[in-house]
């Protein structure tokens, strides 16, 4: 009797406990599996596709910089294909600024042709990575299917046991401790589909990321792609351009070299005509010797005016502002990178920089060649009495006859800091600036004369640089 009655309250708390679960036992498989440890397998999963996502987006960013710089390279190799038509087109065209510039053009060819190979590489990279996200999807798809045909089983499955009483399972057993694992059972099949239902959330978040990033991937990818079409095919037209300007180039350099020819010959009949050549073409020289030592005087002297060329820096800039804001064309408008401005307005090239065969021009070492004949500086003419302005910002400091006894030439030299000093010679004797003067590329400094050793008005433009002079081309606009 006592054992009917302790079983009866076993059976109605049994009863109370079975009828609190609504989901049954899973299949064999299911039971066999840890549900707690392929729970966390699938919120790590979950963390990798965000994570393959996230590198997606930096790979895709990447891309998109390499593009503008594309564009970028792109449009100033059009200005400066454009620059060097223009140069070409003009029968008074000169070699050494259409080489300058069919240099710079090369080499922009040759970085698009790199970023070119840099974004391939990344279009390729991007491929393969989107071939992996897309098996990921495939397989976890898989995963999904099998984990969602499992819970629709135990859900079945406990359908069917709701329609067997629960009362009629614990009576129907051989003794309490059956009843007892078989409520138990029902209890613990709850709590594996609780955490399988977890796991095919999971996994629906982990492919819903996947296939956003397949998708934004194959995207990039073709817009990559077209872009990569769109500069192979400018590249090949600016390939062709750019050999008909070398083409053209090698034309004008043989014009150039003709017209050299003839201005020398004529600059040598002239220095002949006024007799005692050897004297006179020695007392050059001895100039010459005097203009490196004083540059390189000036040089080891630059320090003390750093103040002086800052302030000059400093008004040029408002000069230019003023200037863009009421502009004059014609008027000196261009400005180089360097900051200069040519010293005249459209002047008139009698002499360029280089080896010369005009005997008064003294001999000079250039980039370790020797030349017995070198003019040091680009001579140009506008007219007696045209007024010079400076190139661009910097302190005056020299002017006047500085290489006397050896040259009675009036002339200006400008320090702009960072070793570079410009010279300006043959000036009439009219002295505008001194020494400490600050200037800019809108200061008058002098004007179009013909003294010293001078065959014509002219002025005589150098830029000395660490002591050495180097091509004034290289500075201008």
């Amino acid at each position: 009797m006592r054992r009917r009655s302790r079983l009866s309250v076993t059976v109605v708390a049994l009863v109370i406990v079975g009828w609190s679960v609504v989901t049954t036992q899973p299949s064999g498989s299911a039971l066999a599996a840890d549900p707690e440890a392929e729970l966390a397998q699938t919120q790590q999963q979950l963390v990798d596709a965000q994570s393959a996502q996230q590198s997606l987006e930096a790979a895709t960013q990447r891309q998109r910089a390499q593009l503008d710089q594309l564009k970028s390279q792109s449009a100033r190799l059009d200005g400066q294909l454009a620059a060097a038509r223009a140069e070409l087109n003009a029968v008074t065209s000169e070699y050494d600024r259409v080489s300058g510039l069919l240099i710079e053009v090369g080499q922009q060819v040759v970085a698009i042709e790199a970023h070119l190979v840099e974004l391939r590489k990344q279009i390729d990279a991007l491929d393969r990575e989107l071939v992996a996200v897309a098996e990921d999807v495939e397989r976890r798809t898989a995963d999904l299917a099998q984990r969602e045909a499992l819970l629709q089983a135990h859900m079945r499955s406990a359908y069917e046991r709701t329609q067997t009483s629960l009362l009629e399972l614990l009576l129907s057993a051989d003794s309490l401790d059956t009843a007892t694992t078989q409520v138990g059972y029902l209890m613990t099949v709850a709590d594996e589909d609780r955490l399988l239902a977890e796991e095919i959330r999971h996994i629906r978040a982990e492919l819903e990321t996947r296939r956003q990033t397949l998708n934004e991937g194959r995207r990039q990818l073709g817009v990559a792609r077209r872009a990569a079409r769109v500069e192979e095919d400018i590249l090949q037209v600016r390939q062709a351009e750019l050999a008909e300007l070398e083409a053209s180039l090698a034309q004008l350099r043989a014009a150039a070299e003709i017209r050299e020819q003839v201005q020398e010959q004529a600059l040598n009949e002239s220095l002949a005509a006024q007799g005692n050549v050897e004297a006179t073409v020695a007392q050059n020289e001895q100039a010459a010797a005097a203009a490196r030592n004083l540059a390189e005087q000036l040089q080891q002297r630059a320090d003390t005016q750093q103040a002086q060329i800052d302030e000059a820096k400093r008004q040029q800039a408002a000069e230019a502002q003023r200037r863009a804001a009421a502009p004059q064309p014609g008027a000196r408008d261009a400005t180089s990178n360097f900051g200069f401005r040519w010293p005249e307005a459209g002047p008139r090239i009698t002499q360029e920089f280089g080896p010369t065969s005009f005997v008064l021009e003294p001999p000079y070492n250039f980039g370790g060649t020797y030349y017995p004949h070198f003019h040091t500086g680009i001579d140009f003419a506008s007219g007696c009495g045209t007024q010079i302005y400076a190139a661009g910002a910097g302190v005056v400091v020299a002017s006047g006859q500085p290489l006397l006894p050896w040259d009675s030439g009036y002339g200006v030299i400008i320090d702009h800091g960072g070793g570079v000093q410009t010279w300006y010679w043959h000036m009439q004797p009219r002295v505008v600036v001194g020494p400490g003067s600050v200037v800019t590329s809108d200061t008058v400094i002098g004007f179009e004369g013909s003294t010293g050793m001078s065959t014509g008005c002219h002025v005589h433009f150098a830029v000395n640089q660490g002591g050495g002079w180097v091509n004034p081309r290289h500075f201008l606009p």
